[in-house]
């Protein structure tokens, strides 16, 4: 997989930073502060990072936990498992959701 981190992005990634230092640096601290905790390991840390990046589709945290996850000891069986239990929670959460919509169809009296 290609990263997605190209030219144009690390360009407004740097916009983003510019006048925003402050906001920035309290994300930092409290990402380090999770990890600090330390109750989970690195590995099993990244894991649940892709997870939920998976299920939240967001292209740019899934490269990031994904190598993250490699690097910290995580299988190939490891990394699709976890994404197949990501995919069971999105579509579990999109047809809980969509029943929704049935709420307004009104029942035939027989």
């Amino acid at each position: 997989m290609a990263s997605p981190f190209d030219d144009d992005h690390m360009k407004a990634a740097g916009k983003l930073n510019e006048g925003s230092e402050e906001m920035m640096s309290y994300y930092k601290d409290w990402k380090e502060s999770i990890a600090d905790e330390a109750v989970f390991d690195d590995k099993m840390r990244e894991l649940l990072g892709l997870a939920a990046a998976a299920a939240t589709q967001c292209q740019f945290c899934v490269h990031t936990h994904g190598q993250k996850a490699i690097t910290h000891g995580a299988t190939k069986e490891e990394i699709a498992h976890v994404i197949q239990i990501a995919s069971q929670v999105r579509a579990g959460a999109t047809m809980s959701y969509g029943l929704e919509s049935l709420e307004y169809i009104e029942e035939d009296e027989d």
